[in-house]
């Protein structure tokens, strides 16, 4: 029975659930891999500050190209689009093409897009360029957590990840704040011209830094390995399921044909694309084996529900700021520096003790206890809410987040089966970004329904809630004294909380919903053997210089199973 039992584990590969011996020789990065992970932190930090630094200078450029709130959604919407639809096939041709040939593309890409950005005068244009921005972003964002699962033993990966998590962390929190410092008519340009020397420097290390090679392969042999099919099936389908549901209750009614075509055909062709995937493609980019178990299933649907409430949140609390408090924009990125104060140490921190102690579980719920409780506190906002009040919630919110941030992406590849880290990985970060890409435009019909429920029964106009953006610089000036073309403002300004009370409490009900998920997460040894065709190229000049510069590596230390 026991000959049985270790040739059906070597067969199938199932990851172990036996408590693992937490005395592992530490694992310690050579200066080739310590550049290779400052080099991805470097350019996750562009794309995720590029992601947010719109929030807070939305309304200055819906105000530029004169258009209306619904549209100018679009801005972060097409991005955050774009960006999760392109992740699983970019990580798919990775593993083809080899890692640094497409993280280099998606660079190029991200560079285009911002140059169409930088120069757009039309709405057209603007769309255009962010659209492009998120293919590239979402090439690299899914391409830095990938790289790691070929360089890092997953023991020691929650310590290192930190590094690029916590760049991603500090671009999304920090980019409402800048965004608020350059919203004024003049000068909203600059948040596309600052991702030019992040552009810049991103071009010049890959190709020097980012030397991993994968298996040998004529370009004819590469192609055919493609899964076009699958892609064909996926990217069209995933696109008009996002659109509608972002379209639905705010641009369009939900039983609008603009909604009611593109739904069912996108649920459709998602559907189709996993069968196809499971069953004919000779190599899936989908891997029906990363579901293998309710583990699996529930850490997947933990880092949707993050997504989703983390840029969900990171809209509409500045927003909430803007509109119900009337602060500035500037003075908005300066209230949610407290998510950013404490999500950035969490991550870290919980990072070194799950490589410390070898157990994630404790971290997934903790967080997801952490973000039900600040969600929650949101809820009780309204226009006389004390700076204490809002300052625990967000405290408590950047904690929580922090929290799982690097425990769902540990968790994520634990969990999965021995060989499929890589895959693990780059589905974590795709369920995460599609969350995100729903966050702001499902949070928006919530928003605009509820208040406009709230505008009937005081008879005013629809066209408050529809063009929310725009009435709350109006609300915003009639409470500082100034002129403005808002009706009975304290009436709209009891509409907007009634709004955000009901955005809040939907955002509560998916935390609350997810910590009751996390439950089904088990426990699986974190000391696997490092298993990948991307090894890294030690033989090149560059790679030898920046390990003498490193540490002087030990034969226990150059063991890369962890």
């Amino acid at each position: 029975m026991a000959n049985v039992a270790q040739h059906v584990d070597e067969d199938v590969h199932l990851p172990s659930t036996e408590p693992e011996n937490v005395d592992v020789p530490a694992w310690k990065p050579s200066g080739h891999e310590l550049a290779i992970m400052l080099t991805l932190a470097i350019i996750s930090l562009m794309v995720s500050l590029d992601a947010t630094i719109i929030i807070t200078s939305l309304s200055t450029i819906i105000q530029a190209f004169e258009t209306d709130t619904t549209q100018g959604l679009w801005i972060g919407t097409s991005y955050l689009l774009t960006c999760a639809v392109s992740m699983p096939f970019i990580a798919s041709l990775s593993e083809i093409f080899g890692r640094p040939r497409c993280l280099f593309a998606s660079l190029l890409i991200f560079t285009t897009g911002t140059v169409l950005c930088a120069v757009a005068h039309t709405m057209r244009v603007l769309l255009a360029g962010r659209s492009i921005q998120g293919v590239g972003g979402g090439g690299i964002i899914i391409l830095s957590l990938v790289i790691f699962t070929d360089i890092v033993p997953l023991r020691s990966r929650p310590q290192y990840i930190g590094i690029t998590q916590g760049a991603w962390a500090i671009g999304t929190c920090i980019g409402p704040l800048i965004g608020g410092t350059f919203a004024t008519p003049t000068l909203w340009r600059w948040i596309f011209y600052l991702m030019f020397p992040f552009c810049a420097i991103g071009l010049a290390l890959v190709p020097l830094v980012v030397s991993l090679k994968p298996r040998s392969a004529t370009w004819r042999e590469m192609l055919v390995r493609v899964d076009w099919i699958g892609a064909f099936f996926f990217i069209p389908s995933a696109t008009g399921f996002l659109v509608a549901i972002s379209w639905g209750g705010t641009q369009f009614h939900w039983s609008a044909v603009a909604v009611m075509v593109p739904l069912p055909l996108g649920f459709l062709g998602l559907a189709s694309t996993v069968v196809y995937e499971r069953f004919f493609a000779k190599e899936p980019f989908l891997r029906h084996s990363l579901f293998h178990s309710r583990s699996s299933f529930a850490v997947y649907a933990g880092a949707f529900v993050q997504g989703l409430l983390l840029y969900g949140q990171l809209y509409y609390v500045p927003f909430f700021f803007e509109s119900v408090r009337s602060e500035s924009p500037l003075r908005t990125g300066v209230s949610v520096l407290a998510v950013m104060l404490t999500l950035i140490p969490a991550a870290v921190v919980v990072g070194r003790v799950i490589t410390r102690t070898g157990t994630y579980r404790w971290a997934v719920w903790t967080g997801w206890t952490l973000v039900s409780i600040g969600t929650g506190l949101t809820v009780t906002w309204d226009a006389r809410t004390s700076a204490s009040v809002w300052v625990v919630s967000l405290v408590v919110l950047g904690f929580g987040h922090g929290l799982l941030l690097n425990a769902l992406n540990t968790a994520s590849q634990a969990v999965c089966l021995r060989g499929d880290e890589g895959a693990a990985a780059a589905m974590y970060a795709f369920l995460r970004s599609f969350g995100m890409a729903l966050g702001v435009g499902i949070g928006g019909s919530v928003f605009q329904n509820v208040m406009k429920i709230k505008i009937r029964d005081l008879g005013l106009p629809d066209s408050i809630a529809s063009d929310a953006e725009a009435f709350a610089e109006g609300l915003r000036r009639s409470r500082l004294g100034g002129s403005t073309m808002v009706p009975r403002p304290a009436d709209v300004l009891g509409a907007y909380v009634y709004g955000f009370h009901g955005v809040f409490s939907f955002f509560c009900g998916l935390a609350g919903l997810a910590l009751a998920a996390s439950t089904l997460v088990q426990h699986f040894q974190i000391d696997k053997e490092l298993v990948t065709e991307h090894t890294l190229d030690t033989d090149s000049r560059l790679a030898l210089g920046l390990d003498r510069l490193g540490r002087s590596r030990t034969p226990g230390q150059m063991d890369r199973r962890g």
